[in-house]
């Protein structure tokens, strides 16, 4: 085979100086562009997921920024790459506009993303719920709460990973009860995930002999309840559910606090998370409860990842942003599992494996994409029981799986056999 310098020196007796340099040139350019080409043609391409979520709104203390920083922590944990391929994460603020969210989620998928977390809002989750699916892409959902996610909306291609609107209420519900909360009003959101909350909590109310004496709703960008709390006070209800977000939840509870309204009656901010309990402080927010599936002092292995947490955030993580890690990280070990990011093959996987990490242990995704495991009740601590800026919630009850998330909808869910 002749050499770069053989061929052109024999082709340099027949041509022009200019065609001489032309040939050169285009021999170069050959050999340099077919390296190139190689090259290119070896480098792996990124495995790319998403976390899409309130990064600047009423709820991005929820998950926000804070469930990207979990997400990092799960991929460099995981080395970084899976399959030979770098793991590239994208990030999201829908401003809890479902417009928003949707065209990020398709924009995001087109390019090629395969699994999006957080979503967040449930009028964005339930879209991108049925977007996955169009796409064949995966939707797992760590700070959605509705559990119309796993019923109506339920999807092949879609995992209700931390919570949902019937966990969060189950604990608190039962707990109250036994003090002798038999009579409840509701003060509910007016959209999707209060509404949600409101039916699944009801259920719980009716099935421990409770009643529901009566309820009122307010708006989404409410900050001011004084007539809504008037009516729950006037009701004489045992307790006042608040069937709202977690910000709306905190505000409210300032707000009955100024009317006296705890005096005689119990308030039960049923979405309350530890940074509500925070900012309320604990002289407000004592006696308060939360269900949920993680606290961060529960133990050895939930105190590591939470230092580990603060060192990088500067805060403690709530139930949201620790799951975060989980999700992604189950979900990159069902890739390496199975050699492929295909997404029924990954969702197989997915389902097939045991959910152990330091906030669950052998926790299992139900088919109808349910995350079953257990989930506790916490209660604010009182001011001369806190030991320190973080302490803020001492454990009272274990909830079983299948009490905690109820049986697996059959007539809603298509996927329920």
């Amino acid at each position: 085979m002749l050499k770069l310098k053989e061929i052109i020196s024999r082709q340099s007796s027949t041509r022009t100086p200019m065609r001489r340099r032309m040939t050169v040139l285009a021999l170069v350019c050959a050999t340099t562009c077919g390296l190139l080409g190689t090259v290119q043609a070896q480098s792996p391409v990124p495995l790319q997921i998403g976390i899409l979520n309130d990064m600047s709104g009423p709820f991005a203390d929820l998950s926000g920024p804070g469930s990207v920083v979990s997400a990092k922590m799960a991929i460099e944990d995981f080395g970084g790459k899976v399959l030979g391929r770098p793991i590239v994460l994208l990030e999201g603020d829908h401003l809890n506009k479902p417009d928003v969210g949707l065209n990020t989620a398709r924009k995001w998928y087109d390019s090629g993303v395969r699994a999006i977390f957080d979503i967040g809002i449930t009028t964005v989750a339930a879209g991108v719920q049925d977007l996955a699916r169009e796409k064949d892409r995966l939707a797992i959902f760590t700070s959605s709460a509705s559990s119309d996610l796993t019923g109506v909306k339920c999807s092949p291609n879609g995992v209700h990973w931390t919570y949902n609107s019937y966990m969060q209420s189950v604990g608190i519900v039962k707990a109250l009860q036994a003090q002798g909360g038999k009579s409840w009003y509701f003060i509910t959101i007016d959209y999707t995930y209060g509404k949600n909350v409101q039916r699944d909590t009801t259920q719980i109310i009716e099935a421990g002999g409770g009643k529901v004496i009566g309820s009122t709703l307010h708006a989404l960008s409410s900050t001011e309840f004084s007539s809504q709390l008037l009516q729950a006070q006037a009701s004489k209800a045992d307790v006042i559910a608040l069937a709202t977000t977690t910000s709306h939840g905190a505000a409210a509870v300032k707000q009955a606090d100024e009317f006296g309204i705890r005096d005689k009656q119990i308030v039960a901010p049923l979405a309350l998370t530890m940074h509500d309990a925070k900012a309320l402080g604990l002289k407000s927010a004592q006696g308060l409860m939360e269900t949920a599936p993680y606290y961060w002092d529960q133990n050895d292995a939930t105190r590591k990842f939470a230092m580990r947490y603060k060192d990088r955030f500067g805060k403690m993580p709530n139930m949201v942003q620790a799951s975060t890690y989980g999700a992604v990280a189950h979900y990159l070990k069902a890739v390496a599992a199975v050699g492929s990011d295909d997404t029924a093959k990954v969702m197989a996987k997915m389902k097939a494996t045991p959910i152990n990490d330091f906030m669950t242990k052998n926790g299992s995704i139900r088919e109808d994409g349910r995350v079953m495991r257990e989930v506790y009740v916490f209660r604010v601590k009182k001011p001369s029981e806190s030991k320190g800026e973080w302490d803020l919630m001492t454990q009272i009850a274990t909830i079983a799986p299948n009490d905690a998330f109820g049986p697996a909808d059959k007539q809603a869910c298509p996927l329920v056999k």
